[in-house]
């Protein structure tokens, strides 16, 4: 009896490396969960998108993060779809689409607030200079579009008089009409801000003066698609949350600012003064990653300036959720 149970006992003790073995290749062979993850175009606020991709964070949690640029008129309903699983989203657009009745909610934290400076052609020097003058947004029912119509009102300017507003396409199109002078002012985000006062462009508003909290972008999902891919959602934001603190460590800097280069083609002027705005001056990413209320709630406060549908005041949680939040 004592010789068949040790027999077996030697059995199982050889096959246990097999097995190991077995669970390792399994382990190793086993494919990351593959997501897309859109945006409209790549500034310093996609910093920790940037380093979760180019670090090994989504990789270490086991996604697989496929990017996709699109359009800003395309994303929402990309994201309303399923075309995409992850949108880096125009806070606005969230809202509006919401009150359509759509069913998408923020879970991550984007711009808030948005570091806007208001870029002007080299003649115009100050904001009643721009009497006239040709300004370029992204869309009418955006909230910085109300932003900078009021930053044009306490400089004295009617915005629907005084000055041309164009609409359409993203910040890196926007910024080449600027170049090209086919608008005279455009707002924009670090680094393209530093590459034309590097040229000679000027600021002329700087948009965090006028609206201390105010949300611009979003990290975005399907209510739906969330929730029945709990473990996935999860994983993504405990990926950016790892990202956001590999940022915030000052040891990292130096590979941080080269990132950021490489991503948005900007020197490293332009990527220092990204890291000085976004980090170092508004803190603008949470520790987290998470949503956060204020920026939304002066979000509803402005929208409900320009759509019927939002109503000041309202309760900011249907549209974002904290319970993605990393511990």
């Amino acid at each position: 009896m004592f010789n068949r149970a040790a027999a077996a006992l030697s059995a199982l003790m050889l096959l246990a490396p097999l097995f190991a073995l077995a669970a390792m290749a399994q382990n190793a062979t086993a494919a990351p969960k593959a997501v897309t993850r859109g945006t409209v175009s790549t500034t310093a606020a996609e910093w920790p998108d940037i380093v979760a991709r180019k670090k090994g964070f989504y990789q270490k949690e086991g996604l697989q993060v496929d990017q996709a640029l699109i359009s800003p008129t395309t994303i929402t309903p990309s994201l309303i779809g399923g075309t995409i699983q992850f949108a880096f989203l125009n806070a606005s657009s969230l809202v509006l689409a919401d009150k359509a009745g759509a069913d998408l909610v923020a879970i991550g934290q984007g711009s808030d607030p948005s570091p806007y400076s208001l870029m002007t052609a080299r003649p115009i020097k100050t904001l009643p200079d721009l009497k006239g003058k040709t300004i370029s947004l992204s869309e009418p029912g955006d909230a910085y579009a109300e932003a900078t119509k009021e930053i044009l009102r306490k400089a004295g300017l009617n915005p629907e008089t005084d000055v041309n507003l164009r609409y359409g396409g993203n910040s890196n199109q926007r910024m080449a009409a600027l170049v090209a002078g086919a608008v005279d002012a455009v707002p924009l985000v670090p680094p393209q801000d530093k590459m034309l006062l590097d040229q000679g462009f000027n600021s002329v508003a700087f948009y965090p003066d006028y609206y201390p909290k105010l949300a611009l972008s979003t990290t975005a999902v399907s209510r739906a698609w969330a929730n029945k891919n709990e473990d996935t959602v999860r994983a993504f934001m405990r990926a950016q949350a790892n990202a956001i603190k590999w940022l915030y460590d000052p040891s990292n800097k130096d590979e941080a600012l080269k990132l950021l280069m490489e991503e948005t083609k900007a020197d490293l002027a332009s990527a220092q003064a990204s890291y000085d705005v976004y980090l170092t001056k508004l803190h603008m990413f949470p520790m987290n990653g998470c949503i956060q209320p204020d920026g939304f709630e002066a979000l509803i406060g402005v929208l409900s300036k320009v759509s019927k549908a939002v109503k000041p005041g309202e309760p900011v949680g249907q549209f974002i959720d904290p319970r993605w939040c990393p511990n």
